[in-house]
């Protein structure tokens, strides 16, 4: 009986270890030559992994991501995975300049041909990831292929191959806006990707006049930083112009640089420009509302913050905002940030009996937790402004409410 039950488990963990054998993504040991002609052998496509030892989201991706079973299904349904290190390995150093990795983990995905169908940068959870795998082979299907070559050992110049193949031999960066004047074509792979990584204003510009042409040819993976930067200014410059119009065709230009989690963090990014220059908080929240920026309460919060100051003269805005967190207060109590915004709000709108119940509740509350940067001089300040009911005596402060970061 004993040998049934020691043959039992045995049998047992022997199939839950072929299963979690089964499970494990498999990694192409070998070079990046080898795995083009076992991709073309086994007419898979290949995801080339850029990573480096030390990058945080590369070890929460081979962590979390690559032993899902979804994950492993799709790629060992169609792919082959190269792993390189972009720091110790020839072939990871070249992989990395020739597609500009402006960030780590870099995911290129390549046809068995050795065609270039997308690139992609950053951590991506299971839910973002298996679908980023199934498009590819869907467009490997049907022939949609960006405009990179097949060669590693392209004529960079040196100021760029330096940043991702180290000689020892330093470049300044300002020999790229000479090297881009040189170019007849722009548009072509390593004029692109030497632009890539540079913010000379004069190719800024042409590569914001030519993003949609860009982004046919070499998707919008290298495009972001550069765009991001341009949006911001122009958001800015909108915003001092009262050009609310101009600022939605812009955003409409620049959505398909964006992958749908990158439009989520950059947006409001570009609307708050937008408000710091214009001070229109009427237009600052219909743009909240229509781009759906602020999924949760304490994200809506923090936008409020800093208007709730800038408008404290404005009672028709000030009496909106209040009109929120009083409905927040019905559905939950609030937290420490949330109860001195509702305070400011009361002080400004001369409220002084609703402003004053609610600072003693608050330095009667818990103020000792980590990054509150709260404390309780500053809110007997605010006490004695509105016991002497003066709106105009208390200087407010900017406090932020922590969000817990999710690298998903």
């Amino acid at each position: 009986m004993k040998k049934l039950i020691f043959y039992i488990i045995i049998a047992y963990y022997g199939i839950f270890f072929s299963n979690v054998a089964i499970a494990q993504e498999k990694i192409f040991q070998g070079s990046y030559a080898e795995c083009q002609a076992q991709a073309k052998k086994e007419n898979k496509l290949i995801l080339i992994d850029l990573y480096f030892v030390g990058c945080m989201p590369c070890a929460e991706m081979d962590k979390q991501v690559f032993p899902d079973p979804a994950v492993t299904k799709e790629l060992n349904d169609n792919y082959i995975l190269y792993k390189t290190d972009v720091m110790k390995e020839e072939d990871g150093k070249k992989l990395a300049r020739k597609y500009a990795a402006p960030g780590f983990p870099t995911y290129v995905i390549v046809s068995p041909e050795g065609k270039t169908i997308m690139t992609e940068s950053g951590f991506f959870g299971v839910d973002r990831f298996v679908p980023l795998l199934k498009e590819a082979v869907q467009r490997n299907k049907s022939a949609q292929y960006l405009a990179f070559n097949n060669t590693l050992d392209n004529s960079y110049p040196a100021a760029y191959s330096e940043r991702f193949i180290k000689t020892g031999v330093k470049h300044d960066f300002a020999e790229l806006e000479s090297y881009l004047g040189q170019q007849k074509d722009l548009f072509n792979e390593t004029a692109f990707v030497a632009n890539s990584v540079t913010s000379f204003k004069k190719y800024n510009n042409w590569a914001y006049a030519n993003l949609p042409e860009l982004i046919k040819r070499y998707g919008g993976n290298l495009l972001r930083n550069k765009i991001s930067t341009i949006a911001k200014a122009k958001s800015k410059q909108y915003g001092t112009e009262q050009q609310l119009d101009s600022l939605k065709i812009m955003l409409t230009y620049i959505r398909p640089t964006f992958n749908d989690k990158l439009w989520a963090v950059f947006l409001p990014e570009f609307v708050t420009s937008y408000y710091a220059a214009s001070q229109n908080a009427a237009a600052y929240f219909a743009l909240i509302d229509e781009y759906k920026l602020y999924p949760t309460w304490d994200e809506r919060s923090n936008a409020f913050g800093p208007v709730i100051m800038h408008q404290s003269k404005n009672p028709a805005i000030l009496k909106s905002i209040r009109a929120e967190y009083l409905a927040a207060e019905q559905r939950k109590t609030l937290d420490p940030v949330d109860s001195y915004r509702l305070i400011l709000l009361h002080y400004y709108l001369e409220d002084f009996d609703q402003a004053f119940k609610g600072i003693e509740r608050l330095l009667k509350s818990d103020l000792t937790a980590p990054f509150l940067a709260l404390d309780k001089k500053d809110l007997q300040e605010l006490r004695e402004a509105i016991q002497r009911k003066d709106a105009s005596l208390y200087k407010a402060k900017e406090i932020k409410k922590i969000i817990p970061f999710k690298l998903s």
